[in-house]
């Protein structure tokens, strides 16, 4: 353009950013609400269920409720797909809040039985996994202008939520009791209908899409996800270090901690809240960039982790302690770039099934490393097992480096629509 008949370059537009978006922020805060009520939930139902039972089996059982929502995943997302993200999202809450009703009902005032727990906590889930699907699904018709960006910043968010909550139950829970902190779960349900009550929600399901059986839509959405070279590589490379990312080497890091070090419970509490603290900078530190080094960041994440795992068993606590903190670091970039990556790929017509099976695939290493760790740490101790972890995540960054080439910013793509 000219301006006074001088010849000007024409100014860079800026990269469209979620937090301009007033909507975004709405949405954000009614979904941020959710979690911090979900974190505390996670954090006062076994507690109460310990109190009342004193039971290690009945904890666990309830703690096994949480993959529901993940085994469901391409169901959901199918559902999304099909009639659109609005059939899961109010319905999945509704579920909630019965539940958490019920729940709660036989907590405060029935002594508990813990078969109505049990079932009621199995319904949060399944209503919790409901809504999760629903609003990711209808992600990129709410920001079409870059669906990849605003997944990342709302993983932030969440992420943010599990320091928050967790502070939250352990500032209020000797003051107001297991109960009243599963009431304040159950009122944070509210804040997403609010927000859908505004007229912040996905679009509609287009009365026009071509519809065949449900058995061919998974299957289709299956098929993308497979044809997304980039999207499948990623998927692929990344199951050895979904497996040592699990909550299992968290719990062997606490079990290593206490048992190695005899740190105090508290002193325990304080790392957990610095590794909390670590993955949101590293989840930020993605998804406020409008772009990054796909390749580079994963070069960087995988061989972070490896070499963190391999200082997990140095004999000098505060390298123990910051190599656990740098592992929740890059632990969240790469899972918030993952994730970004879905969404700036996969047609927004196939969103929900495709992620719903990226979700199932990369959360069935994260269900069975649990149970492999707990073995192996019996048998050669925590020392050791950080090592075979090690060599575990060495996988992955041995099929990353295979598939450099193919991983290119410029290597050619298939098709995925």
């Amino acid at each position: 353009m000219t301006v006074a008949g001088v010849a000007v370059a024409p100014r860079a537009e800026a990269p469209w950013s979620p937090w301009r978006d007033t909507g975004f922020r709405v949405f954000a805060a009614g979904n941020v609400a959710n979690n911090i009520g979900d974190a505390v939930y996670a954090v006062a139902l076994p507690l109460l269920v310990f109190d009342l039972n004193g039971s290690l089996q009945l904890m666990s059982l309830l703690a096994a409720l949480g993959p529901v929502a993940l085994v469901l995943g391409p169901v959901f997302g199918l559902a999304a797909d099909r009639w659109g993200p609005r059939v899961l999202v109010v319905p999945g809450l509704v579920v909630q809040m019965v539940a958490a009703l019920v729940l709660n009902a036989a907590a405060f005032w029935f002594g508990a039985p813990f078969l109505v727990l049990f079932v009621a906590g199995a319904l949060v889930q399944l209503g919790g996994g409901m809504y999760r699907s629903g609003w990711m699904s209808g992600i990129p018709s709410m920001w079409p202008q870059d669906p990849g960006r605003a997944r990342g910043a709302l993983s932030s968010c969440y992420v943010a939520t599990t320091v928050i909550g967790p502070g939250l139950a352990a500032a209020l829970v000797d003051g107001v009791g297991y109960e009243l902190l599963l009431w304040f779960n159950l009122l944070t349900f509210v804040a997403p209908i609010v927000v859908w009550r505004m007229g912040i929600h996905p679009a509609p399901a287009d009365p026009n899409r071509p519809r065949s059986s449900p058995a061919r839509e998974l299957a289709a959405g299956w098929a993308i996800l497979r044809r997304s070279s980039r999207v499948f590589r990623v998927m692929v490379l990344s199951l050895p270090f979904d497996f040592v990312s699990s909550t299992g080497t968290v719990t062997l890091v606490i079990f290593h901690l206490r048992d190695r070090w005899d740190m105090s419970a508290s002193g325990v509490s304080a790392v957990l809240l610095a590794a909390n603290v670590g993955a949101l900078v590293g989840s930020l530190a993605v998804s406020e960039r409008s772009s990054w080094p796909l390749r580079r960041l994963l070069a960087v994440g995988l061989v972070g982790v490896v070499a963190c795992l391999l200082v997990l068993p140095a004999p000098f606590l505060p390298a123990v302690v910051v190599a656990f903190v740098v592992f929740f670091v890059v632990d969240s970039a790469l899972a918030v770039a993952t994730e970004m990556l879905v969404y700036r790929t996969i047609p927004a017509e196939a969103i929900g099934r495709s992620n719903g099976f990226w979700r199932l695939v990369h959360g069935v290493p994260q269900l069975l490393a649990p149970l492999f760790i707990s073995v192996l740490g019996d048998l050669v101790g925590s020392s050791a097992t950080f090592v075979v972890l090690a060599a575990i995540g060495g996988v992955s960054v041995a099929w990353l480096a295979a598939s450099w080439r193919a991983l290119a910013d410029d290597a050619p793509k298939e098709a995925v629509s």
